[in-house]
């Protein structure tokens, strides 16, 4: 948004110098309305360099001496400069103006006026007179404006000696028909008015930028009225009214206002929203209030809901009366939000139409309150990004996959969980997302609301109450399952889940009985507890074949969406304008080669394979290594093996953890902690641990002769297992483009469990998986030929085992 521009460098106030610097200032009469005049003084002149070029004087035809009649100040109608508007219609009313001219000269004069409808005869142009120095007469025309409301300019020259001059616009109905509001004279300039335009951000809509012509495209309703300044800005007068925009703003937007209070009870307000733009007091919208005690309340205009700003951040981000402000008011469907000069301060979550009028409240007669820079950008700029947050990638790098985790689809999850935390979401304290309804992707740098309400599907959210058990279901249900008991295609969709909530699986354990541990906040769920949980409108009814989120009690919709709640959560949860993606995983498969024994000794091997360690997009944080310790301990540090592959199980990032426990480690229950240096992905694992055998002494040795030398042998090599390679499809045969077989490969050899990769070669293409307690299971693709297909299987063998090799074969019939 555009940064507000110091006095001593604002390019209006540097186009308008003339106004604020010069001679000396000219007293002249002013009438109190309905009595005797009154002295005022008049803003100094302006020095100009040349005659004619540049602006030497601005007068308001209220600060004039009025006399020939009683003139009628038109304040009632809006957009006048200064104070008010005049109206003149009887012979021998006048205004005259006083100035100092640099020179004699031929000088243009700009007569800023308003000449609306009246009978039939009189709806023509109209005339009046211009006496220079009380002298010259000449006739001025004034073709109508349009209304009363409309502003024009009249254009005349005038002949002016060095020094003290006049001039005065008289009516004189013998000559001319003079009904015509008069609102101030610019003597000299190129053009009429001296206030430049305040620069606009790119892309910005300048809705007042100091100029007369954005000030004519508001409209005022009610007694008050608003009159641009010789500061260029404009500022509330006489009585409860508001000045509006004659156009509705689509959102989303951002709003961005000057304001500064006059004195201490200075109050004003800046309307957002409201459908209608003919009310002093609108019925819809939302009203932004400026005031010694309400500043920054955000108050929906039928008064149903007031929220007062965070008075924290309120009191470190306001300044004091006299100086200005600005509020950027960000509107968007389900929220409005206001910064206060760049700090929020304000937010009203609360669904509602985002087009409608923009207005400037004057509260009272009393009330001065001035605004200036007016603009408005099309959309709102949320946060930036430190970094991209993606959806999870198959092997090829480009196409989706709604198998394994995502940073994107986690944030979503968490956004779901942010926007529900309060009671009137349901408090919240899990979330959980389909990564089926994600739909775009956040690049790093500045995002928008638009952008991040592109990455998942909108539709409302849901939240219920579920027991541990169920979801312990929930969880079990990413192995797929349809209502008709059937695997489909998808036969695995992983969730994206809040902050804290965590759990461990192992995918070799019989289906249903696979999630082995959930936490959160690191705090074992209790299957007999009970937990606020949001989802998708979509999840909560069953969707993606989670059956046993429909089973969910408690259902309330909270007044948020699934877009609304990623644009929310990326704005407020930023910290100084920036948002860092979380880059640690919520699930993790951990499998105990062999089984898990019941203890270990002290001194001895702790062996486990873990996966789904690492995210899959290129853009996605990666650990190359874990570092492993046991009460506190460290016992050593092993590569993540990250290479990418197209399993249908979420198995990017496996580690295959082999550790000596230490031999002094003290016997009970001690925990293995595994963590990744770059994600903070972190598992715990509890062990019982056994004291280790104490060392059998050694007997004291009885002196024996020396033996004769003998060679030493050559030290024999470590022999590695032959491994037993067993591979089997099923089903033996599959249709030409329609059904697919799935190859099951199993190694076995003594001593130790075969680890590592499997390929499988079919034609072209390669296929890779990781043995977890020395199998797995690879999805084939679907043939387009009919035929015998051969299917060579490789394993590279480990520290412990030879490699092996197993051809085996496929039928595709038509």
């Amino acid at each position: 948004m555009p940064v507000p521009v110091p006095a001593s460098i604002h390019p209006v106030r540097a186009a308008a110098r003339g106004l604020l610097l010069g001679a000396t200032a000219v007293a002249l009469a002013l009438p109190a309305l309905g009595g005797a005049p009154a002295v005022a003084a008049v803003a100094p002149d302006v020095v100009a360099a040349a005659a004619g070029g540049e602006v030497i004087a601005w007068r308001e035809i209220e600060d004039g001496t009025i006399s020939g009649g009683p003139a009628l100040n038109s304040g009632d109608h809006g957009n006048f400069s200064g104070t008010g508007s005049y109206t003149f219609r009887e012979t021998g009313m006048q205004s005259t103006v006083s100035f100092t001219a640099p020179e004699a000269g031929t000088y243009p004069v700009w007569i800023r006026y308003a000449a609306g409808p009246l009978s039939p005869e009189e709806n023509i142009t109209r005339a009046m007179g211009l006496l220079t120095n009380g002298g010259s007469r000449q006739t001025v025309s004034y073709p109508l404006t349009g209304s009363w409301e409309s502003w024009a300019w009249a254009r005349a020259d005038v002949t002016l000696v060095a020094g003290a001059n006049t001039l005065a616009v008289q009516c004189d109905r013998n000559q001319e028909i003079c009904r015509l509001n008069f609102d101030a004279i610019q003597v000299g300039g190129l053009a009429p008015d001296p206030c430049a335009a305040t620069p606009a951000a790119p892309g910005a809509v300048r809705l007042f930028d100091g100029t007369f012509a954005s000030f004519d495209q508001w409209r005022k309703a009610g007694a008050g009225g608003f009159g641009r300044q010789t500061d260029c800005s404009i500022r509330g007068f006489r009585g409860q009214g508001t000045t509006w925009t004659t156009a509705q703003q689509d959102g989303p937007y951002s709003l961005g206002v000057d304001w500064r209070r006059g004195d201490s009870g200075a109050g004003s307000s800046v309307y957002v929203g409201s459908t209608g733009n003919g009310a002093a007091e609108p019925s819809s919208g939302y009203q932004v209030r400026i005031g010694a005690a309400d500043t920054a309340t955000i108050r929906t205009a039928d008064g149903s809901t007031t929220q007062a700003a965070d008075a924290t951040a309120l009191a470190a981000a306001v300044k004091p009366v006299g100086q200005w402000n600005r509020f950027t008011i960000q509107v968007t469907p389900r929220r409005i939000r206001v910064l206060l000069n760049g700090t929020p301060v304000n937010t009203l979550d609360r669904s509602a139409a985002m087009s409608g009028y923009i207005g400037l409240e004057n509260r009272a007669g009393t009330d001065q309150v001035s605004f200036r820079d007016i603009q408005l950008e099309p959309g709102v700029e949320l946060t930036s990004l430190a970094g991209a947050v993606s959806r999870a990638r198959k092997a090829d790098g480009t196409t989706p996959d709604a198998g394994a985790e995502s940073t994107l689809g986690n944030l979503v999850a968490e956004a779901q969980r942010w926007a529900t935390r309060n009671a009137s979401g349901g408090n919240a304290k899990i979330s959980l997302a389909t990564p089926t309804a994600l739909t775009g992707e956040l690049a790093a740098g500045t995002t928008t609301y638009a952008e991040a309400a592109a990455v998942v599907a909108a539709e409302p959210l849901v939240n219920m109450r579920l027991t541990g058990t169920q979801l312990k279901t929930v969880l079990e249900q990413q192995w797929q399952r349809t209502a008709s008991n059937h695997v489909p295609s998808l036969s695995f969709i992983r969730l994206g889940a809040s902050s804290g909530f965590t759990w461990t699986e192992d995918p070799t354990r019989a289906e249903g009985d696979r999630v082995t541990g959930i936490w959160l906040n690191g705090a074992a769920i209790v299957p007999t507890g009970t937990y606020s949980v949001t989802v998708s409108q979509s999840l909560a009814a069953g969707g993606d074949n989670f059956h046993e989120l429909a089973e969910g009690i408690g259902l309330r919709t909270p007044d948020a969406t699934t877009a609304s709640a990623v644009a929310a959560y990326l704005a407020d949860a930023s910290t100084g304008g920036s948002f860092a993606p979380e880059p640690t995983q919520r699930s993790l498969a951990v499998v105990f080669p062999g089984g898990k024994p019941a203890s270990y000794v002290a001194g001895t091997m702790f062996s486990v394979d873990l996966s789904s360690w690492s995210f899959s997009a290129a853009t996605d944080p990666v650990d190359s290594a874990v570092q492993v310790s046991v009460a506190g301990r460290a016992i050593g540090s092993f590569p993540v093996d990250a290479t990418a592959t197209d399993t249908a199980y979420d198995d990017h990032g496996a580690v295959a953890v082999r550790a000596t426990l230490p031999a002094d480690l003290p016997a009970g229950a001690q925990t293995v902690t595994v963590v990744g240096a770059t994600t903070g992905t972190t598992v715990q694992l509890p062990i019982v641990v056994t004291p280790a055998p104490a060392p059998v002494p050694t007997p004291t040795p009885t002196p024996t002769p020396t033996p004769t030398p003998t060679p030493t042998p050559t030290p024999t090599p470590v022999t590695k297992a032959k491994p037993t390679l067993v591979a089997k499809v099923k089903p033996g045969s599959v249709a030409v483009r329609k059904t697919r077989a799935k190859l099951v490969v199993t190694l076995a050899s003594t001593g130790a469990t075969p680890t590592g990769k499997v390929r499988v070669k079919v034609g072209g293409k390669v296929l890779t998986g990781t043995l977890r307690a020395g199998k797995v299971t690879l999805k084939l693709p679907v043939f387009t030929k009919p035929g015998t297909v051969r299917l060579k299987v490789s394993y590279a063998g480990d520290a412990a085992t030879l490699s092996a090799t197993r051809t085996v074969k496929l039928r595709v019939t038509r």
